[in-house]
């Protein structure tokens, strides 16, 4: 089996829209470690490290936000409840309940 660099997961959970996914690139021991002794570095950066794409991420007017990776800003537009639950999403990785991998 080749290794997994990335994972795909159901983001229904996000914003209650059927069909919503979001692309993350696995977190390596390293991050986690920098992630946890780093007190610069938060979850809204690891999520802007790690969110490869999503789709049926919407604004507030039902417009579907740009890919991170092309736009890191469009993060700021969510919701603290949304960023939680994508943060949920990341962190659970590859062998999560809402991976489609």
């Amino acid at each position: 089996m080749p290794r997994r660099t990335q994972f795909t997961v159901d983001a229904e959970s996000v914003q209650g829209n059927a069909g919503a996914t979001i692309t993350f690139s696995c977190i390596t021991i390293g991050e986690r470690k920098a992630y946890l002794s780093d007190p610069d570095l938060d979850n809204i950066d690891m999520i802007r490290l790690h969110t490869l794409s999503w789709s049926g991420i919407v604004d507030n007017d039902g417009n579907e936000l740009p890919d991170p990776k092309d736009e890191p800003d469009a993060i700021d537009a969510l919701f603290m409840v949304e960023m939680r639950a994508i943060n949920r999403l990341m962190w659970q990785g590859p062998d999560g309940d809402s991976a489609k991998n």
